[in-house]
């Protein structure tokens, strides 16, 4: 008897913090920045892939979407005397949940993706303290519409919006998962 009270005890005692990410193991759906990225987020597909624009280029020329990736190369470009920064990422399917647990990652990432796309950004003095926190080997959340492909690369060209999440808050050596099956059936 004074077990089972105890463990009651016990179980009211923890069940307001049963929800709180970080203290008992759980996930939930991907949150975006509030102030930053949640008005993109909320408007962009997650149902459009890069194979998708290839096939289709003009299909989805006025489609805000969004795509994950690791930043694999980071250059400062001219083009027209207008300086920008292009981001080249390598695509990886994202199942847009955060996982809260024993371990310090809370992206799992998968290892597959649909090859490389870019995004790119103005490179002016007043964009400088934003573009200053991307690096080579984030992981990179893009919101654009992708306008042009050049060797099988598609570039969301105009860029809307950017995120970067340090590689210490992702894996892709956990879950190997491909496109949702559910999304397919709707493009």
């Amino acid at each position: 008897m004074q077990r089972t009270i105890l463990f009651l005890l016990i179980a009211v005692s923890l069940f307001p913090v049963w929800g709180c990410p970080g203290i008992v193991p759980g996930s939930r759906q991907y949150r975006p920045l509030p102030k930053w990225e949640a008005r993109f987020y909320a408007q962009a597909r997650q149902d459009v892939f890069p194979q998708d624009v290839r096939q289709n280029p003009e299909r989805f020329k006025n489609t805000l979407i969004v795509w994950t990736g690791i930043i694999k190369r980071i250059e400062r470009v001219q083009h027209n005397s207008s300086p920008f920064v292009r981001f080249i990422v390598e695509h990886h399917y994202f199942d847009w949940i955060e996982d809260f647990g024993a371990q310090r990652e809370r992206f799992f990432v998968s290892p597959r993706g649909e090859g490389y796309f870019t995004a790119i950004w103005p490179d002016s003095e007043e964009d400088f303290p934003f573009l200053e926190q991307f690096s080579v080997g984030d992981f990179l959340i893009a919101y654009g519409y992708p306008s042009v492909i050049y060797n099988e690369t598609v570039g969301l060209e105009p860029t809307q919006n950017l995120r970067a999440i340090k590689p210490r808050w992702y894996r892709t050596d956990v879950l190997d998962y491909g496109r949702p099956s559910i999304l397919q059936s709707e493009i």
